[in-house]
């Protein structure tokens, strides 16, 4: 018996005879699986990316403002997140400035700003963030940019990529100016008499 079945094995083994078909049946379907997954992976990390480097821009574009940030600025900033990562998906932005007191060792919101999905930044939000800001100088100012976009996968991956990998947290010193100011209601239009 064992001899028998030794035998079948060793025949079965060396059967290199197949059906195409029900190779194709069973493998077809796995590979066009992986080929999805990995085209909406690689359109997922090129968005992040993106978005990456607008977070950046906006940063940078909001070092060098001398003038006061106003509404209609931050509202023009969520336009160019927009246009950098040319997406149509939902967006938002929040716009902090913090200062450093080496006195008390303590950070102070100066202001903050958001649109979309960000509310304005408070103390208790900035102390779960102290971890990430750069060593301060006293009275040295930082702007803080977060940005957060949603993006939807072109292929059903939602189980791999989360809500929190396209969100962006970045500082930046003012350039110009010893800090950024929010002024709510200032107007740069001709003035009436």
């Amino acid at each position: 018996m064992l001899k028998l079945l030794k035998t079948r094995l060793t025949s079965f083994a060396r059967d290199t005879k197949g059906n195409m078909s029900i190779e194709a049946l069973i493998f077809v379907p796995f590979m066009l699986t992986v080929l999805a997954a990995t085209f909406s992976l690689y359109d997922a990390f090129r968005f992040k990316s993106l978005n990456t480097k607008a977070a950046y821009t906006i940063s940078d574009a909001l070092s060098r403002q001398t003038d006061a940030v106003t509404p209609a600025y931050l509202d023009g900033m969520v336009s160019t997140l927009n246009f950098l990562t040319r997406s149509e998906d939902v967006y938002s932005l929040r716009v902090t400035t913090v200062q450093y007191d080496a006195d008390d060792d303590a950070y102070d919101i100066k202001w903050s700003q958001a649109r979309g999905k960000f509310a304005s930044m408070d103390a208790n939000e900035l102390a779960s963030k102290i971890e990430q800001l750069p060593t301060m100088l006293d009275n040295e100012t930082i702007i803080l940019v977060e940005t957060h976009s949603t993006y939807e996968t072109p292929f059903a991956i939602d189980e791999i990529l989360t809500d929190e990998l396209f969100y962006n947290f970045t500082f930046t010193r003012p350039r110009f100016a010893p800090q950024l100011i929010w002024h709510e209601d200032l107007d740069f239009g001709p003035e009436t008499s």
